[in-house]
């Protein structure tokens, strides 16, 4: 775990960002915890540029649907 950069955002829709969780080719994940409950969540922020990736979506829309 390593702690937040300037560059990192404070909140993610209702999550407020505790810390940094790890980085690689996809993104980003952080810790956040949500601002109703204080819930401890995990959260991927993938780079702007794999958007655009449809093979990518698929592989992303597949780890989700794994991670429910």
């Amino acid at each position: 775990m390593e702690p937040l950069t300037p560059g990192d955002p404070a909140r993610i829709g209702p999550f407020r960002l505790v810390a940094r969780l790890g980085r690689g080719g996809m993104g980003r994940v952080y810790l956040a915890r949500a601002d109703s409950t204080g819930r401890a969540v995990a959260i991927k922020t993938i780079h702007g540029e794999l958007l655009a990736d449809a093979e990518f979506r698929t592989r992303f829309s597949h780890e989700v649907a794994a991670a429910r």
